[in-house]
């Protein structure tokens, strides 16, 4: 496994964000920080950490991001943290049952810029908006959630659907909070295929001299994710993230994945947030 510093801004940033979804688990309903209003939640900070710079790669790359977290009345949400920038409306339809919707931005990848010719002559693949539908159902202390998310913009013009499950525990006299819970996403054919898909054009113009190869809809992967906060002060929580995915079927099968890169997927964050 190489990792460098990122120089591919777009690619890794989509990684790191869609990371960042297990800071949620770690934050959320946070009783050692408590908010100085009953209207608006404010959460600013700084991460830092390591993902693949392509989904499939083995290549790693470092970067720094910002942290950003603001809702009003627990009702509408700006946030980096659930895959990317976004803006949300939730609701609690009954005690310990949520839904929520929006849209957030996503970023797609760039053939050559980066350290990886894995990608070269196949194209860069835009994405940008994607519509989010999820629902969420607390048990005790674990949530389970599902969420389906389509590209409303770009090039890759998928539909994928995950769910989640979340054990949350809070460790260190309360001041602490960890989670930890597997996932497993289902994506259409058009997210494979034009994601690890590669068409005849691409597999002529690649460096690599790939083969043509179809990906169709099926399980993209399984993952485990785990997340800890701890409140150094009233306001002040120091947080780190760690999560393992593994790419199946036609994502695994990849040339981009299986010749180039790797199923095996990492990815660690550390950060500091001040919440008002």
């Amino acid at each position: 496994m190489k990792v460098h510093k990122s120089r591919s801004f777009p690619l890794v940033l989509g990684m790191m964000t869609a990371a960042l979804f297990t800071v949620n688990s770690a934050l959320s309903d946070e009783v050692t920080i408590p908010t100085n209003s009953d209207v608006w939640d404010l959460e600013l900070g700084a991460v830092g950490g390591f993902s693949p710079d392509y989904e499939g790669s083995d290549d790693y790359e470092l970067m720094g991001l910002p942290y950003v977290h603001a809702a009003w009345k627990d009702t509408i949400v700006l946030t980096t943290r659930d895959g990317g920038p976004g803006l949300y409306l939730q609701h609690e339809i009954w005690d310990d049952f949520s839904v929520r919707g929006g849209v957030r931005y996503e970023f797609g990848r760039d053939e050559n810029d980066n350290d990886n010719d894995a990608l070269e002559g196949l194209g860069d693949l835009d994405v940008g908006a994607v519509a989010v539908g999820a629902l969420a159902y607390e048990y005790g202390p674990v949530e389970f959630s599902a969420e389906l998310a389509s590209d409303l913009t770009g090039d890759r013009e998928g539909t994928r659907a995950t769910l989640a499950a979340d054990y949350r525990m809070m460790v260190l006299e309360n001041k602490g909070r960890f989670s930890f819970g597997p996932s497993i996403t289902w994506a259409d054919d058009n997210y494979m295929e034009n994601t690890f898909g590669i068409s005849g054009a691409q597999a002529a113009a690649s460096r690599n001299n790939y083969a043509v190869y179809n990906a169709e809809s099926g399980i993209k992967d399984v993952g485990l994710n785990a997340s800890f906060s701890y409140a150094l002060t009233e306001n002040v929580s120091v947080l780190a993230t760690g999560g393992y995915s593994r790419l199946l079927g036609d994502a695994a099968d990849s040339p981009i994945v299986d010749d180039e890169g790797s199923a095996n997927q990492f990815s660690s964050m550390l950060g500091l947030v001040y919440r008002w």
